[in-house]
């Protein structure tokens, strides 16, 4: 059975022709523009969770701070209207949820495998940041975080873009066996266009928020 693309259902999806490191192949849809990893390749859940564990993201971790804060004042900036968070993949350590409190934002956190309680309300923003490159099953995200967004609701999606790689390769970003779907904004665009949002800012790097029509 040939394979089709995992978020938009193209039948045309491609393999992209450099050497396999860590053996593993690379998928790329010509419809949606996403990168993806087939699902023979993927971790069992038990070694993705322990890859996480080794994470040291810390608030102690300055240039990890940093990086946060500067999204957040982004948020401030695009989405004054926000009161109410929803950290979506927060990870073991939910540091962005805790520096979102300091900053005045009403702020919880979801994460299948840290903190499966699914949220029972809705939200002004969902804001998932290095977690859309984890995704199995993109679509079924996407669902679920449209459940979660109050009328007009942002969504803002932290995650290396591709399309800014020239040598996609020696890209460090893919080297990781837990990545597995890989974004360019034309996938942003087509996203948007599929489930609903306008696309209201997008750094062109690894920052895009899309909100509700």
């Amino acid at each position: 059975m040939s394979q089709k693309c995992v978020l938009c259902n193209n039948d045309q999806v491609f393999s992209l022709d450099f050497e396999k490191i860590q053996k593993r192949n690379f998928l790329c849809c010509p419809e949606c523009d996403l990168i993806f990893v087939p699902e023979e390749f993927h971790l069992s859940p038990e070694d993705e969770i322990f890859r996480y564990r080794l994470h040291h993201n810390t608030l102690s971790n300055k240039g990890y701070v940093r990086m946060f804060m500067e999204k957040i004042a982004a948020i401030h900036e695009i989405c004054p209207d926000v009161h109410s968070v929803l950290d979506y993949g927060c990870g073991p350590g939910p540091v962005l949820c805790e520096l979102m409190k300091r900053d005045g934002f009403n702020c919880d956190i979801f994460d299948p495998n840290f903190f499966p309680d699914f949220p029972k309300i809705t939200y002004d923003l969902v804001i998932s940041t290095e977690t859309f490159e984890h995704f199995r099953n993109i679509k079924a995200e996407l669902n679920k975080i449209k459940l979660l967004l109050r009328s007009r609701g942002y969504l803002a999606i932290m995650t290396s873009f591709h399309d800014q790689v020239v040598d996609f390769d020696g890209w460090w970003y893919r080297s990781d066996p837990t990545h597995i779907s890989f974004f360019g904004m034309h996938t942003f665009t087509w996203i948007a266009d599929n489930f609903g949002f306008d696309i209201v800012h997008s750094d062109k790097k690894n920052f895009v928020i899309l909100r509700g029509k």
